[in-house]
Order: C-alpha cells, then structure tokens, then sequence
C-alpha cells in the first residue's frame, strides 16, 4: 500500500475538495496515456553539462526587509532573489522554483524560510515555456527551453555552494507545479540537492502534455500535433524520445526516497494523479500529501503545504528542535 499522507479532518476536508471540483476534473478511471521511454542506457550524461562552464550571478541589489538581507541576481537567462537571514553565520539554503506564471506562492515560501533560519534562492517565473505555442517547432523549442530552466538552476546550486554563508551539506529544493517539474530534474541530476519538496508535479512529459487539460498545455500540444506528420500513437513515442533528457522520469530513481517529500492533488487535471504517481513510484515511494483537491485549488491548503515543507527540512537536514 502507497504511504500517503493526508491531512487531519480528511473527511470534512474531501467534501469541500469534493465540490470544488465537481467542474470537470473528478475522474477516477484511467488517467490518459503514458508514454514508454527508451532504456536508461540511451541518458545522455553530458546532456546538461557539455560544453558549458558554471557562469557566477551578477548582482543587481541589496536591501535588508524584515531581519533579512535581500539580493536581486542575474543568472544566464533567470532572475533570482537570495534570503539571507541576519544573525546566521552557516545556514542550510533552498532553491525555489514557481509555477509557469506567477511568484505569491514562493515569495512567501521565501521569507517564510527565512524566518526561519534558512537560506532561499528564490528563481522568478517568466513564462517563457508559453512561447512555444506559437512557435515554427514547438517540440523542439519546448525541449530547448526546458533544458535552459534545468542549467540555469544547476548554476543556482553551484553558485550556492560556493557561498560561505551556505552549509553545502545541507542544500534543498523546493518546486510547485512546472517548478516540480524542473526541480525534480535538478534533485535527480545534481547530488548536491540533499533533500527536495515537489509539489503538484509529476513524471512523463510526453503523458503530460497529452493528457492535460490546461489551455497553455493544450495549445503547445495542438501545436506539436500540427507540426508532426504522425499518428497520435507515433507522435506521444516521438515526443516521449525526444524530451527523455528532460523528463523527471528518467532521474527519478537515483532520487533519496528519505529526502523527498511530494504533495499532490488528488484530483489534478494540469497534472493528472497519474503522473504524479509515476514519478512517485519511480523515485522509491516517498512520504507523500495527497489533497483533496484539484491542481488551482491545492492554494486552499497552502500554509498546511509550506508547514509540511519546512518540517520536511528540518528534519532532513536535523534541525529540529530538541
């Protein structure tokens, strides 16, 4: 049996979920079509690193709010916002990652960190990924611009690891939505990341974009459909072959089942629960929140997701208190 974890007063707590979601994306048959990767041999192990060379952020300011130091960055192609908590000489840090459009929710994951004791490197959305349903080739544009977001945060690690203020022992991840998705990559991709949250991701790109009911993901996958001279069945393989290197799929496994705490929508129609257990079954089943409630409508639970989060940490990196 999967060990999830669910919120107190579930029951109550369903209903409410329950009726949230009675718009459309309840559904509790099959969830849509997940495409069967190539084997793990066909991973290209220079895929995120050749050729390229570890770029340093320039800084662009700093300012001190609410007993921390602030520090807007310019990463490649990323805008970044490193918490520095005063009074802290060596302190644990966590990249945040956010959804496609939009910084609410990490902002304050950010300062809530912070509060805290912890460094966040928080990475601001731009949604740039949008711009690929407009393009001359959208799948290969997608791939393109998933592997950017995948390099720019591994030089986010790597700048933070140089830090003296980070304890480079303890370094975390936390991503919501497509943010889990490039985060989970990041996880599997880079030991450095001792310990990650993924929150309403998932696994297999290619089951994903051909599943979903989210406009954006609708028009990028109508796009590829108008693009590609193939049937649905060789388009889904085709799509799933060539965003392999991207797909948290294919890094699941060497991921820390300890390390890891998912948090996922039970009722998800951007992510379907199927992806989302995918990535979980491949990744050695970790601690996982199953709310009841779908992918918008997960906000309803935000401060119980950033509570879980920060416990996660702290007790990962043993920071609880004695």
């Amino acid at each position: 049996m999967p060990n999830i974890i669910r919120p107190n007063n579930f029951v109550l707590i369903g209903l409410i979920g329950l009726a949230l979601n009675l718009t459309g994306c309840l559904y509790y048959g099959h969830y849509g079509i997940r495409s069967n990767p190539p084997p793990a041999p066909s991973i290209d192990s220079d895929y995120f690193h050749a050729g390229t060379s570890p770029v340093p952020p320039r800084l662009l300011s700093n300012r001190k709010r609410d007993g921390s130091t602030i520090q807007k960055l310019r990463f490649q192609t990323h805008t970044a916002f490193l918490y520095l908590p005063d009074l802290v000489q060596t302190a644990p840090a966590v990249v945040l990652l956010p959804i496609t459009q939009g910084d609410y929710y990490t902002k304050q994951m950010a300062h809530f960190l912070s509060e805290n004791g912890i460094i966040a490197l928080r990475f601001q959305s731009h949604g740039h990924l949008l711009t690929t349903k407009n393009s001359q080739d959208a799948l290969t544009e997608f791939e393109a611009l998933l592997k950017e977001d995948v390099m720019d945060v591994l030089a986010g690690v790597d700048w933070l690891s140089s830090q003296p203020s980070v304890d480079h022992e303890r370094i975390g991840l936390v991503g919501i939505s497509m943010g889990a998705v490039i985060g989970s990559v990041v996880a599997g991709v880079d030991s450095r990341v001792r310990a990650g949250v993924f929150i309403l991701g998932g696994g297999d790109l290619s089951g994903i974009l051909f599943s979903s009911k989210e406009p954006n993901i609708v028009s990028i996958r109508k796009r590829i459909e108008e693009e590609e001279d193939l049937t649905r069945e060789e388009l889904i393989a085709e799509t799933g072959r060539r965003l392999r290197n991207v797909d948290p799929l294919t890094y699941a496994d060497r991921l820390d089942p300890n390390r890891v705490l998912m948090i996922n929508a039970y009722f998800d129609h951007v992510i379907k629960r199927r992806y989302g257990t995918a990535l979980w079954e491949t990744a050695g089943e970790p601690p996982m929140v199953m709310l009841p409630t779908g992918h918008y409508s997960a906000s309803l639970f935000f401060n119980y997701a950033q509570k879980r989060m920060l416990a996660h940490f702290q007790k990962v990196f043993g920071l609880e208190k004695k």
